[in-house]
């Protein structure tokens, strides 16, 4: 059985799927999301994939499998500094909850707009009460997450880390009573900044030089 929370952002997830449209963008005052099905931005062994583009981030399928039906959604929403990726597995077109072993599934995380990095991670997830792990792994960084039957990591705010332009991620879930148990959904959660550009550094540094020798000057 869900606790109260747990019913919570099982709603909210609900709610975001009746708002948007598979594949559609909905753009509010503050808030921008794009959907996806499943099968839309896996692709079909004929079909490339589609990934999920919001504001300056880009979502795209690597690899994997972690039992998702075809009419499961993925989704991609910017709020202020922050995006999110939500796999959610009950929708109005698959209302059942992923009841499978588990899985990995890889995708890459890219910032397509030059000065904006990402800076903080975390994760969080909607399950039955005994499901087992949802775990978040990075290619460029050594941060590991893990979500224990639906609790949130970090339990607030976010993991600081290095400005990055791409994350590769790996979301690896863990069912320890298949069939019985069930993941309704998970949510990846990056937080992101404007860093200086590299000249824009060397530039600021070479004013300060040129200020520092000019003082000298005077000084002699």
């Amino acid at each position: 059985m869900m606790t109260t929370n747990k019913l919570t952002k099982t709603f909210a997830s609900g709610s975001l799927a009746i708002g948007v449209l598979a594949g559609a963008v909905l753009t509010a005052t503050s808030a921008s999301a794009a959907m996806l099905t499943w099968e839309q931005w896996v692709g079909t062994p004929t079909t490339p994939g589609t990934p999920l583009e919001v504001g300056d981030k880009k979502v795209t399928y690597v690899s994997g499998d972690i039992g998702a039906q075809a009419l499961d959604n993925v989704a991609l929403t910017q709020m202020g500094d922050h995006y999110y990726f939500v796999y959610n597995s009950e929708t109005l077109a698959s209302q059942d909850p992923n009841k499978g072993p588990g899985g990995s599934l890889k995708y890459t995380i890219a910032v397509t707009k030059p000065g904006w990095a990402i800076v903080g991670v975390d994760l969080d997830s909607n399950v039955s009460s005994n499901y087992g792990t949802v775990t978040e792994t990075f290619a460029e960084i050594p941060n590991v997450l893990v979500s224990t039957n639906g609790s949130p990591d970090p339990a607030s705010g976010f993991y600081p880390i290095a400005p990055k332009t791409l994350l590769t991620v790996t979301n690896t879930l863990v069912n320890t009573n298949p069939g019985s148990e069930g993941l309704f959904d998970f949510q990846n959660s990056f937080h992101q900044t404007t860093v200086p550009e590299p000249g824009t550094v060397l530039g600021l540094l070479a004013v300060g030089g040129l200020g520092l020798v000019s003082r000298f000057k005077k000084q002699k």
